[in-house]
């Protein structure tokens, strides 16, 4: 990974990339309960033995994907606490316009809260934690499938994920380019965001996979089935069912079609 580029070119002030870390979320967290680190800073690694993912889910990262963690101070963004949830949308759009930016001619959308999937199948996952020690900062955990094929997996895991390789014929991508390109789009969305310009509504219809469609909805032991009517301005999923248009701020959706 090319640090010097990555801190030249982008609004990270510190870069640590590492060969093997347990989880970059884990350290990025460590890291952020230093009062007096350099903000906003980023945690690599080429390979992560510990991966979270939402709830009890883990990531696995193989060989020549990108997997890093972002710390970041909220306020010093000019966002206030009632932004996280669109936060969180705005990182998933980050990366689906980088991959439109990379891959043209291939189909990009967005699964609610934030996962990134390429014709169909997930290509990159997205997990934000807070700080417990400085509630007003933020880890951006991201995990995308870049260089590490699918093609040698097995029929299921063919079926559900996929990389840029992959769709793009076996083509691969400087990892460095495709993370600057990220976190400049990144950095261009929160702007936005915090000068009341990002219409995420409108950006988010375009790429919404759910929009339309029969969903059902899982948040603990509560399921919610109906039509996805989009998202609202303030980040929560539209659920249309038989009684009322519900706002779902957190769960697990999956399409039932």
């Amino acid at each position: 990974m090319e640090t010097e580029r990555i801190l030249a070119e982008t609004c990270v002030r510190h870069v640590e990339w590492l060969n093997q870390i347990d989880s970059t979320n884990n350290r990025a967290l460590q890291m952020l309960a230093t009062s007096d680190r350099e903000i906003p800073f980023l945690i690599g690694s080429d390979e992560q033995t510990a991966g979270r993912g939402r709830g009890v889910n883990r990531w696995w990262g193989a060989h020549g994907s990108l997997m890093f963690s972002l710390g970041v101070d909220m306020p010093a963004l000019g966002l206030t606490p009632t932004s996280w949830p669109r936060f969180s949308l705005l990182t998933g759009l980050a990366v689906s316009e980088t991959l439109i930016s990379l891959l043209p001619s291939t189909r990009i959308g967005l699964k609610w809260p934030n996962d990134v999937w390429i014709d169909g199948r997930k290509v990159c996952g997205i997990l934000i934690e807070q700080s417990d020690r400085s509630t007003d900062r933020l880890v951006i955990g991201v995990g995308l499938n870049v260089n590490n094929s699918f093609q040698d997996a097995s029929v299921e895991q063919r079926q559900i994920a996929t990389s840029m390789t992959d769709a793009a014929s076996g083509r691969q991508f400087s990892r460095t380019e495709v993370l600057i390109t990220f976190l400049n789009c990144w950095q261009v969305l929160a702007a936005e965001l915090a000068d009341g310009e990002l219409n995420l509504v409108e950006r988010w219809s375009h790429l919404c996979v759910l929009s339309g469609n029969p969903v059902i909805l899982t948040d603990g032991h509560r399921e919610t089935t109906g039509i996805c009517a989009g998202i609202d301005d303030d980040g929560s999923l539209l659920l249309r069912t038989a009684f009322s248009l519900e706002r779902c701020y957190a769960g697990t959706v999956r399409l039932l079609n």
